[in-house]
């Protein structure tokens, strides 16, 4: 009943909200797995970034297969069914009620957010738990490590449920089975050498009324536990949500704000027990109860419930809304540059775009765009700083939707807008604006006296023709992968801010291939130039 309950909620939600905030990404790296397969780097978003293996190696195959919507509904339903196996029987109550709020609020909460892949992770995780405290712990090992390659967030907020267990149970004891140690060494093993392999050096924000929000709920289920035995691990759950979320805002790292999402499915099923026991010992009265529930409710719901605003009314979610500008901008298609999508609310421009063959700029994980488009979040843009942000980005169109934008866009929108930014308008239909920014500067760069082109750029390979031995400048995020064909014919290294600088040892066409090696993941690969190391400028 709890994943039927799961499933209908899904069902109902979807009437209201067709797509949620994340879907536009799912969707986009499923469409990249079933075209590349575990191709771990894609040109066509953020000037290039590592792909998959950052985010999740098992949900993008499962919905390739057996598409997005049965996966999410499978992962919901197993979770509303593996929750209830976790109450059933603990804390003295009857868990219908807490089985229920749970079923209900995970579903809207994943629908609405579209975090597939953290959904797949979750239910994984709540199964980790429920072998362990059945003592199934040779299971235990490989589903902890299925949890982290579902999702590496899933995974950390898992680690954070079972110390919270722990510190709840006040003894480590049933935290030192040899299954469970030998999982979590596991994971971090694995987890460490991705990291060594494909390093993650971005930033998620973290919103101080986020932070309050898993507070208050923590405060909020203290009070609700008062005077009641047996509930230390549902205390000891709060205390653990509660420190990681402030270590999650004092600390900068990819996790950020991602820190409450463990509160934002189980705190208000969790308060709902401790209020059912307070109601059972005849502690509060039924109308505090009641009160003290829909505040536990709301507060956790809510920013489900502003997500959900912005994406009640999305027509850019059809591929209708983009097919004028991607017909103008694949017939004006020049492989030298990439174009800069002013970002929807929905975020489907970096679905439709880098779909349809069209490299952008951006895309759509918050933790990459904090550290390299700052200048979008900033609440005025100078024109000058603006064009100079899009040649550095090898940018010549700008694709401006009408409708609801991202908040990260509305300072870029009200410049272009404007009039005042420098660029003129080349295309408008009903749907969005197109505009040409002059004297734009290509993705790859020559020194004085030679030139350069790209002649093809794909999402893990580019084809280049320099005109002599030198240093070109190439708009795309360093990676130490890239395989150089013909053989010795340049060499690659990072430049200050992140990009790749070629340097060719004479004139002609360059391929490079997105093939890493294993001597290369276990060993690191340094940039060796033996023969043109010692040029500096142009010759």
């Amino acid at each position: 009943m709890a994943g039927a309950l799961a499933v209908a909620s899904v069902e109902l939600v979807r009437l209201l909200v067709p797509a949620g905030v994340d879907t536009a990404a799912q969707l986009y790296q499923t469409l990249r797995w079933l075209h590349g397969g575990f191709q771990f780097w894609d040109n066509y978003w953020y000037d290039g970034r590592y792909s998959l293996i950052d985010y999740s190696l098992l949900y993008y195959p499962i919905a390739a297969y057996i598409g997005q919507l049965p996966t999410v509904l499978g992962t919901l339903a197993a979770s509303g069914y593996l929750f209830q196996r976790l109450m059933a029987g603990r804390f003295n109550v009857g868990s219908e009620w807490p089985v229920r709020a749970f079923a209900v609020t995970a579903a809207v909460g994943i629908w609405i957010s579209g975090e597939y892949p953290f959904a797949l992770g979750m239910a994984l995780g709540l199964l980790v738990i429920s072998l362990r405290g059945r003592g199934r712990t040779l299971a235990v090992v490989p589903v902890m490590l299925a949890t982290l390659l579902a999702s590496p967030l899933a995974f950390a907020l898992l680690a954070v449920s079972l110390a919270g267990i722990a510190l709840g149970q006040s003894s480590m004891r049933h935290m030192l089975q040899p299954a469970l140690l030998a999982g979590v060494a596991l994971c971090g093993l694995v987890g460490a050498a991705l990291q060594h392999a494909f390093p993650i050096g971005s930033y998620f924000h973290f919103n101080v009324w986020a932070l309050f929000q898993v507070l208050g709920l923590t405060v909020l289920a203290f009070a609700a536990s008062a005077r009641l035995r047996g509930v230390g691990v549902i205390r000891g759950m709060f205390v653990a949500m509660g420190i990681a979320a402030v270590v999650a805002y004092l600390i900068p790292s990819p996790l950020g704000g991602n820190a409450t999402r463990l509160s934002d499915y189980i705190a208000a099923p969790l308060i709902w027990v401790l209020l059912a026991r307070q109601l059972q010992e005849r502690r509060i009265r039924q109308a505090v109860a009641v009160a003290l529930g829909a505040l536990a409710l709301g507060g956790q719901l809510a920013p489900d419930v502003v997500s959900a605003s912005l994406a009640l009314d999305a027509p850019s979610t059809q591929a209708g809304f983009w097919a004028g500008g991607i017909r103008f901008l694949h017939a004006h298609d020049n492989p030298d540059f990439r174009v800069e999508a002013v970002d929807s609310a929905g975020h489907w421009d970096a679905y439709y775009l880098p779909a349809a063959g069209i490299p952008i700029v951006r895309g759509w994980f918050r933790q990459d765009d904090f550290p390299t488009n700052a200048l979008l979040y900033e609440s005025t843009i100078s024109p000058e700083g603006y064009r100079a942000w899009l040649r550095s980005n090898g940018v010549r169109y700008v694709v401006l939707p009408d409708g609801p934008l991202d908040y990260s866009a509305t300072a870029e929108a009200r410049l272009l807008e404007s009039g005042h930014s420098g660029l003129p308008v080349v295309y408008r239909d009903r749907h969005l604006a197109i505009y040409g920014l002059p004297r734009a500067r290509p993705l790859l760069t020559a020194p004085e006296g030679r030139h350069a082109s790209v002649l093809f750029f794909g999402h893990a390979s580019m084809t280049v023709r320099v005109s002599g031995p030198g240093r070109y400048s190439l708009a795309v995020r360093y990676t130490p992968y890239w395989d150089v064909s013909p053989h010795g014919s340049a060499c690659l290294f990072a430049t200050p801010s992140g990009f790749t600088t070629i340097v060719a040892g004479g004139a002609g066409t360059i391929r490079l291939r997105f093939a890493p090696t294993l001597t290369q993941l276990f060993e690191g690969s340094q940039t060796v130039c033996p023969t043109i190391a010692a040029t500096s400028h142009g010759d």
